[in-house]
Formats: C-alpha cells, structure tokens, sequence
C-alpha cells in the first residue's frame, strides 16, 4: 500500500505521516465535541450522536450533515493512521540494528527518534475517540479504562525518556556539539513528544470522578509538562543562536512550525487540568482566565506561523517539498501544525468566544468563523495526501531481464 523511494533511506521522521493522519481524525472530533449535545458528559459518545442525528437542534447547518461529516473524518483518517503507522512499524523493525540504524542514533539526528513514542501517543487518544464514539455504552465504563489509559502512557513516557536521556546522555558526556549542525529547531521534538504525554495524562485527570486517579494523572502530566517546558527553553536558545550564525537548514525548515503543535497540547492541558482541579478541589472556573489564556495562544501561534511562511516563501521550501517533486519526510512536520491550529482555534472559538456569550452559537457570525478555520483544515488535508503521494506512493521497481 505504502512504498518510499528506494533512494530515500530510512528516517524517524515517516513517523509523522501517522501523527499527522492521527491528528486529523481527532481534528473531525471536534466538531462532534462542539457541536453535539452532550451534557453531563466531557466529550460526545455514541449515544449522543446518534441521538443528535434524528433531534430538532436549530443548528443552522443540518445536525446530520454536521455528524456524517465529522464521522467520516474520524474513520477515514483513524484508519489512514493505522495504515501509516503499520506500515512505519514494519520499516523501523526492518531498519532496526543495521549500519543506518546507527548513524541515525550516534549523530545529532537521534534526536528525531522521539517521533516514535509521540505517534504511539497519538495512537491511544485516536483509539479512546474511536471507543468512544463506535462502542455503544462504553463511558459506563469509562472509570474501569482510565488506569487502563494511565498505564498506556506511563509505558510510552518511559520509552520516551529512556530514549530522550540516550540522546541527552550521550551528548553530555561525549560532546560533540556544533552548531553549524543544529541550525535548526528541530529538537523540539521532544518537547512535542513530552507535550503530548502531558496532555494525555491530562484527559484521566480532567474526566475521572476518582480522586487517587485525578491525583495520579495530574502528577505525570504536570511532569512531562516541565519537561516539555525546559525542552523548548533550551532548544530555543541554542537553535535559534545556531540559525543567526549558520542560516536557516533547507531541509529541516518545517521545525520552525513545531512550536504550534506544542503550544496547542499545552494549551489543552492547562484546560484539561482546570476541570481537573475544579473537581478534586470543588473549586470554579474562570472565564476570564479561559479568554486571556486561550486568546493569548492562539496570537502565539498566528505569529509563529506567519514568521515560518515568511521564511519557507524566501527559500522556496514549500514550493520544492510540498507542491514539487523533492522528497524528504522531514516535510510531514508541515501537517501537524495546520492539524495544532485548527484544534486549538475550535477551542478559543468555543471555549473563549462563545462560552463568554461573545458570539451566538451556531448563528451567522459563528458560522462564518468555522468557515475560516475550516479552511486551515482543508489546506492541511491537501498537506497530508499531497505529502503521501508523493513519498509513500512509489511503485515498485521490476527489473527485466536483458534480451
């Protein structure tokens, strides 16, 4: 189904077609998490949708246009991100332990390893939406799962610090360091590896009546939160020192995007850990704090984003990996971004603007703000297949023989 270029030698970075194919099925979620009812509940389930499906909502747009849209997002890109990461499993295993295997893992690269428990992440929360969503009174037992999902995570965080401390360790000890090879932001993958982690350990601790489970998962994710944090501190400095001397690495352009999906998961959850706490301590909300918060991200991200284009215009990048024919899989670092951006957007729009009566919902005015993001949505899904064919897609080559 899947075939790289035989002249393209293996990379972690294939990892992050799946990430992104996952993304995008969560993205589909969304819709269904601000759209349909479901009160009493953190996200929509079954049972609400296919309630919502057949009830009178003055939704402007049909509520069943809404669903089978956002369902068919979720299954089309749930599926493609099974797909993917099979296929990258398999790749990875065949790789494992050859010559490659070792450049990659004694060279500044390594680093780019941390692709690997970031998607296995990704993974859990496309499974937890799925179950959600097509397991007909599953959240009745949504208590029993959450250890269940704790224990999923505190096994890929282990991988992913065990892995992140090798490269860590490795550098520390033996040098090596030099700046004309990290002109770049592309460690920040394992502040996007530990931000995801983070806000996985979120989702128990925002959505469990148990307090040693709310405990238990704030804790951890309060962890990999500081760890991401410290993560993007230190790269930052280093990276963007490295990029004034030595100019920007052609190939590795995507990384200056990579905050946006970081500043997304750490956005959801310092939300997620705002209910968390409100539970466990019977505390309020503050709708002020959302607004500020939220508002304050998004902008955030809006001018990362705008410095990044600006920069992929100058030295032609989009033009060369992502609408011409050069191949490099460091190029589906462009996908999740756009994936980062339209989540975090449906959160201040929901969160921020209509949850503080700014804007009416499902009124003209919210309406034509759903349009804008979902054009951020479309221009990623262009990303994804445009990126897939034209990397993954190779036809197999057949030698015949001479006559």
């Amino acid at each position: 189904m899947f075939r790289r270029d035989s002249t393209q030698p293996w990379h972690p970075s294939f990892f992050l077609a799946a990430l992104g194919a996952g993304g995008m099925s969560v993205a589909f979620f969304m819709y269904l998490m601000w759209m349909v009812p479901h009160k009493g509940y953190p996200m929509p389930t079954w049972d609400h949708w296919t309630s919502a499906w057949s009830a009178d909502i003055a939704s402007g747009i049909p509520m069943p246009l809404i669903i089978g849209f956002a369902i068919a997002g979720v299954v089309i890109f749930g599926l493609l991100h099974i797909a993917l990461l099979v296929w990258n499993i398999r790749e990875y295993n065949a790789v494992k332990g050859t010559d490659a295997h070792e450049r990659i893992l004694n060279s500044p690269a390594e680093v780019q390893m941390m692709a690997l428990p970031l998607t296995f992440s990704m993974t859990v929360n496309v499974m937890f939406v799925s179950g959600a969503l097509f397991v007909p009174g599953l959240w009745t037992i949504i208590e029993w799962m959450f250890p269940g999902a704790l224990i999923a995570f505190l096994i890929i965080g282990y991988y992913a610090l065990k892995m992140y401390g090798r490269y860590l360790g490795r550098m520390l000890t033996q040098g090596g360091y030099r700046s004309e090879e990290h002109n770049h932001l592309s460690p920040l993958m394992a502040a996007f590896t530990f931000s995801m982690l983070s806000v996985g350990f979120a989702a128990p601790a925002a959505m469990s009546h148990i307090p040693a489970v709310i405990t238990i998962a704030a804790v951890f994710s309060y962890l990999f939160l500081i760890a991401a944090v410290l993560v993007v501190l230190v790269v930052l400095v280093s990276g963007v020192n490295a990029m004034m001397q030595h100019g920007l690495q052609e190939q590795a352009t995507p990384s200056l995007w990579m905050l946006v999906p970081i500043v997304t998961l750490l956005g959801i959850e310092w939300l997620r850990m705002e209910h968390g706490i409100a539970h466990l301590t019977g505390g309020a909300l503050d709708a002020g704090d959302n607004f500020q918060m939220m508002t304050l991200m998004v902008a955030l991200q809006a001018v990362i984003l705008m410095v990044g284009y600006r920069v992929m215009k100058l030295n032609g990048y989009l033009d060369k990996y992502l609408h011409g024919g050069e191949h490099s899989p460091v190029a589906f670092g462009l996908v999740c971004p756009g994936v980062a951006f339209f989540v975090l957007n449906l959160f201040w729009w929901h969160v921020a603007i209509v949850g503080n009566g700014i804007v009416a919902k499902f009124g003209l005015v919210y309406w034509l703000g759903i349009g804008v993001m979902f054009l951020i949505q479309a221009a990623t899904i262009y990303a994804i297949v445009r990126l897939t064919n034209n990397m993954l897609r190779h036809p197999e080559l057949v030698v015949e023989p001479a006559v």
